[in-house]
């Protein structure tokens, strides 16, 4: 891939231009070494100890990176008119290692440090850019008390977190195009729904309450009694991303208002919203496995169409599982040994960045697959790896296309390339990639003369 300069990254500003070189450095190593520990990454013992004086100096905050992503991702959506706004979180495991800082995770299960993320995509699904991140750990004294955490205000609880993720990511963005925040059953929070009152805001969140409404029943109950108003085919992926599984759905909706909980402080209320539920039809191996999603949306629905519009942009939500996946599995974010939390959260902001790259290089080829490879490869690289494969110094006056590079990145990285096998996944061509980035080196070396 390209590198990249400090060009790409709008108002950046770490304090002095030598951390700002550096931040670019980290990602574009990172990059090309995707996996590799931090000496892995690095020519030398400068260049090493230099990245670990990032991650540890002081001058360089949390919050600094935190602005350097949403600078970034803004300038990566300013063309587009609408844009998908995908919304998790992730724990970043660190049980093995003793760092200074870090809390406890998920169900109390080892320690390390939670991550919300933001992501964007287009509205046909292509992951656009990390748009927000925020981390945090948990007080390990803290743990078990989820009582005393109940009464709580909204302001001062963890689920706090999506709000603040969809409107910081409003404010970095703006009110020139429409954002339509994603999110899973985490999501489904009372307070949450009124972010939308914010100008070109909308809401596609998948429900996990079964809320009383206004007419006095019980919202899915009440979605249930409606006559269904379609069907629709949806292509569900498998854990992998690559193959997936097509299913028709019987689908139902109908606008409601949602009465406030008992036990919500918020001043309004009640809501309205459109309910979608969308059931598997047909038979089904296993009943547990069956496709049931329930969707709250104030997006405005005039039709069917409508509706399925939203159902197929909810399904691009897997996005962000792909993006946490060539996070932990790909960068290995998580057998990193920094000494302290801080430390180990701005390696996290930058390992993302890292991480989203490559996963935008498996994401285009299939979008654009016929664009020339030089739009992410660089004429080193794509020629390189015309030789890798063809056994010969390249005599082509144009390079292949994006997507014949990128089958090619997966075959270096053990994808067998069968009809029946579809397209690299991000696995194959993270090790692939990493195996191009090492010929090169060796071929700018031998045949270029570059030192």
């Amino acid at each position: 891939m390209h590198n990249i300069t400090v060009k790409d990254f709008p108002h950046l500003d770490f304090g002095d231009k030598r951390r700002d070189r550096r931040f670019v450095t980290l990602i574009d190593n990172l990059t090309q070494h995707i996996g590799s520990s931090i000496p892995g990454q690095n020519d030398n013992w400068y260049e090493t100890k230099a990245t670990y004086n990032f991650f540890k100096n002081e001058e360089i905050t949390i919050d600094s990176l935190k602005k350097t992503i949403a600078s970034y991702g803004a300038a990566q959506v300013s063309d587009l008119s609408q844009v998908l706004i995908i919304h998790d979180i992730s724990n970043i495991s660190f049980s093995g290692l003793q760092a200074e800082g870090l809390g406890y995770l998920d169900h109390g299960h080892g320690r390390g440090i939670l991550s919300f993320n933001s992501i964007a995509a287009s509205i046909d699904g292509l992951p656009i850019a990390l748009m927000y991140q925020n981390t945090w750990t948990r007080s390990v004294d803290q743990m078990g008390k989820a009582k005393d955490r109940k009464g709580k205000n909204f302001e001062d609880k963890e689920s706090n977190q999506w709000y603040l993720g969809i409107t910081e990511v409003n404010k970095s963005i703006g009110n020139s195009l429409q954002k339509i925040h994603i999110a899973d059953r985490q999501a489904d929070i009372y307070e949450l729904f009124f972010s939308a009152y914010e100008e070109q805001t909308d809401l596609l969140i998948r429900a996990h309450v079964n809320r009383k409404l206004s007419n006095g029943s019980h919202l899915w109950t009440n979605i249930a009694s409606q006559d269904i108003k379609g069907h629709v085919n949806l292509q569900i992926p498998d854990q992998t991303g690559k193959k997936k599984q097509e299913i028709t759905a019987s689908v139902r909706y109908e606008q409601v208002e949602i009465l406030r909980p008992s036990t919500s402080k918020d001043k309004y209320e009640s809501v309205e919203l459109t309910a979608i539920e969308v059931v598997q039809t047909g038979m089904v191996d296993n009943e547990d496995e069956r496709i049931e999603w329930r969707l709250l949306t104030t997006l405005d629905v005039r039709s069917l169409s409508d509706v399925l519009k939203y159902i197929k942009w909810y399904t691009y939500r897997w996005l962000i599982e792909r993006f946490h996946y060539v996070l932990k599995s790909g960068t290995k974010i998580e057998n990193l040994q920094l000494k302290q939390a801080k430390s180990l959260q701005k390696a996290i902001s930058v390992y993302s960045l890292a991480a989203f790259r490559v996963m935008q290089l498996v994401y285009q080829s299939r979008h654009y697959s016929e664009v020339s490879c030089e739009v992410i490869l660089t004429r080193n690289q794509w020629q390189t790896l015309y030789m890798l494969f063809n056994k010969s110094h390249p005599v082509l006056e144009q390079p292949p296309n994006l997507q014949q590079a990128v089958r090619w990145i997966g075959k270096l990285g053990g994808h067998l390339g069968r009809k029946s096998d579809g397209p690299p996944g991000l696995k194959t061509v993270w090790l692939g990639y990493q195996k191009l980035c090492h010929a090169v080196a060796i071929y700018e070396l031998t045949v270029l003369g570059k030192d």
